[in-house]
Parts: C-alpha cells; structure tokens; sequence
C-alpha cells in the first residue's frame, strides 16, 4: 500500500513538474492520439489559436477548424513521417509561425501527433528588413554611379574637347561621387553604431557651448538662406553623458534637416531642457513639414517623404534612422512631431549625467 502510493505521489509529482515546463514554455504545445483527439495543449497554444472552452479529448478537426493544420496532421498520422510548414493568419495579430508536426508513440506503440508552434514573427521580419536594406543600398548606389559611367563614357567621345562642357560634366562626376561617399560613410557610422563595435566614450558634456560649436558649423549655409536660428538653453550648468562625437554628429543631422527642409527666411530652434528625469535635446523649424502618415516611419533606414526632393539635396536617407541608433545607443528615446506646411520638431532625451 506504501508503495502504490508513493508510486501514486511520484506520477503527480512528475506531472506537476510536466504541467508547469508547459505552461512557461513560449512555443505552442498541442498533442493529439492516433484519432486525432487532444491529450495536450499549453497556454502558449492556447492562446494563439484563441481557446476558451475545454478542449481535451475533443478531435483536433473540431476544436481547430484549421485548412492548413489539420490535413498536415492527418497525413503525419497515417504517414508516420514529420510535417515543417510556416501558416499565418493563426492568430488576429497577423503573426507568422514554424509549425513542426512529429509522430509520438506511447509504451504500446500507439500513434499520435506533437504539434509545435514556432513564433518567428521577428525573424520574418528581419529577413524582409535585410532584403530591402540591400534593395534599398543598390538602388543607392546605382543610380549616381549610372549618371557618372554616362558623363565619363560622353567625356571619352570627344567632350573632353569642348572644355565648358567637360567642365560641367566633370563637375556632375564630382556631385555624384560625394554623394556616393555620403552614402558609405553613413551606412558605416551606422553599422558601427548599431553593432556596438566601438564602445561609447562617455564624458560630462555642458550644453550650451557644445550646442554653440556644432551650430557654428552651418553658419554659411543659415546666412544663405537667410534662416534665424535660436539657441535656448537654461542658465546654469546644463550637463549630459554622452559620447561628444556622436552627440555632435545626432545634432548635426538635425541641424542639416531643418536647414534644407525650411523655406528662405524661416526660423530654427535649438533648445535643451532639463526634466525631473532626463535632458531633452530639441530641434525645431517653422518648414515643410511631415505629413501625419509618414511619421511612424521617418526613423527608418532609406524611408524618404519626398523622394525626388530629398535626392536633389543630397540625402542620403539614412541620416534620421543614425539619430536614432545613437540615441538608443545611450539609453534615450526620439520623438517626431510635425504638421504639413507648419514645421517639424525632432526632440531628444538621454539620462542625466550623475553627480
């Protein structure tokens, strides 16, 4: 009697210890014997195929209602062999899953079927990330290096002659060629910044002369258009930890935005602010603007509003996504806020420096 029941107490143990490697497992769990009724299934599964009645010992078929699951699970039971296939539409949530299909069989040899439920949402992702990143760069780099094998193949058929148009040509050549060089240095800075390669080299940065300096930079290109540009920062030591190259290349993207993006004569803010919590970075202009349903994705590698526009003044497309990584890379946020024709406001927060 001792015995049967600590036999009884050893099978609830190792079902608990069961039931619970189950329930905290991410993957989806569902098993079926050989007529297709369910033994088991775990919150995971549960949740992704939205069941909210009991469902043990209930044929698969039923419960599910699944085209593309159950004729699967049909032929693994009367095949034996395993099934691999990727489903969407599982769940409302538009995700994407590896579903693995394996044969079980208990001490009798009865058939069954272990169903296994992948989430490879992220890496679908991924993946559709990578195949336009290199879409994307090879539609980058193609079209100024076709502008410069046209302007060098007309200046080899003569033009070389006619020294006003070769010239102009060789001076196309040059705007094409540095635009190229723009290209690859910011595909560099940003593979450096999001790989972590290079460790940041954080120092106490007070932000009114920093500020001052990288603004100095673009003092040409202001008076040119005749912009205004303001800087206000609060009296007082106003200081944050941060990597200064990068800081000054964050605001300097910034800055080269609102400057190209804002009609002659137009007004630009720098500002910082100190909150309870952290130090917010601000960069306004009075320009075009954003409309509404690009700014979810102005963050994004290549993503361009005006596409002609943003070529004609250089862009490379992947200044605003540097920003971002460096901020990230700093353990601050970045937000956008703008209105069609009113002005754009790119505002950045990082955590204050310790004292």
């Amino acid at each position: 009697m001792d015995k049967l029941k600590e036999k009884s107490s050893s099978l609830v143990q190792e079902r608990d210890k069961l039931t619970a490697i189950l329930s905290s497992m991410t993957e989806g769990v569902l098993a079926v014997d050989k007529e297709g009724k369910i033994l088991l299934v775990n919150q995971a599964a549960s949740n992704t195929f939205g069941l909210r009645n009991k469902v043990m010992g209930r044929p698969i078929w039923e419960v599910l209602q699944n085209e593309q699951i159950n004729p699967l699970v049909k032929e693994t039971l009367r095949s034996g062999e395993p099934q691999i296939s990727e489903l969407t539409n599982l769940s409302p949530s538009e995700k994407v899953f590896r579903l693995h299909i394996t044969p079980i069989r208990d001490s009798q040899g009865e058939l069954g079927v272990a169903i296994i439920l992948h989430d490879i949402t992220d890496l679908k992702k991924l993946e559709k990330m990578r195949v336009e990143f290199v879409a994307n760069v090879s539609h980058e780099l193609k079209t100024p290096l076709a502008s410069i094998k046209g302007f060098v193949e007309t200046l080899q058929e003569g033009a070389l002659n006619e020294p006003e148009n070769a010239m102009r040509f060789l001076s196309i050549i040059e705007r094409h060629t540095n635009r190229l060089t723009d290209l690859i240095n910011d595909l560099l800075s940003l593979s450096k910044i999001e790989s972590g390669e290079t460790p940041l080299e954080l120092k106490r940065i007070k932000l009114l002369p920093f500020i001052n300096k990288t603004v100095a930079t673009f003092d040409d290109r202001i008076r040119k258009k005749r912009h205004s540009l303001t800087v206000n920062v609060p009296d007082g030591p106003l200081e944050i930890a941060a990597d200064k190259a990068l800081l000054d290349q964050a605001l300097s993207n910034l800055l080269d935005n609102a400057i190209k993006y804002t009609p002659p004569g137009g007004k630009i803010t720098v500002s910082a602010t100190d909150t309870a919590v952290h130090i917010e970075l601000a960069v306004s202009d009075n320009g075009i603007g954003i409309p509404e349903q690009d700014l979810p994705r102005i963050f994004e590698r290549f993503y361009r509003v005006d596409k002609a526009r943003s070529r004609e003044m250089g862009g490379t497309g992947l200044g605003l996504a540097i920003v971002k990584h460096i901020v990230l890379a700093h353990g601050g946020t970045v937000r956008a806020s703008s209105k069609l024709n009113s002005g754009t406001t790119f505002t950045l927060t990082f955590p204050k420096a310790e004292r």
